[in-house]
């Protein structure tokens, strides 16, 4: 299923154990027009931090809900990298999520 970014902006992240957060931003590899990671605020949650999550994280969108369900655990996400500490490699060859 395909989805406009816009359209998935504000949907809440449900991980294995329950929400986290909401999705705030996009991280997108230019040349390939891919999504690569969803910017996830858990501010509610973690206490103003901004995660990223993978697109080889997410398991499934439920649009009607506004909610994207990934494989990740609320722990796992709070341990992930922050925008300001990722370090990604550009090269990076991780299955994407397409962008029409």
């Amino acid at each position: 299923m395909l989805h406009k970014t816009n359209e998935l902006r504000g949907y809440h992240i449900v991980a294995t154990d329950g929400e986290i957060g909401h999705v705030d931003d996009f991280l997108i590899d230019e040349a390939g027009r891919a999504l690569r990671y969803l910017v996830v605020d858990t501010s509610n949650w973690i206490g103003g931090r901004s995660v990223l999550i993978s697109t080889t994280a997410l398991e499934r969108i439920d649009s009607p809900a506004r909610k994207i369900h990934v494989g990740l655990t609320r722990e796992a996400i709070k341990r992930g990298p922050s925008v300001q500490t990722a370090d990604i490699d550009p090269a990076e060859t991780l299955p994407a999520l397409w962008i029409l």
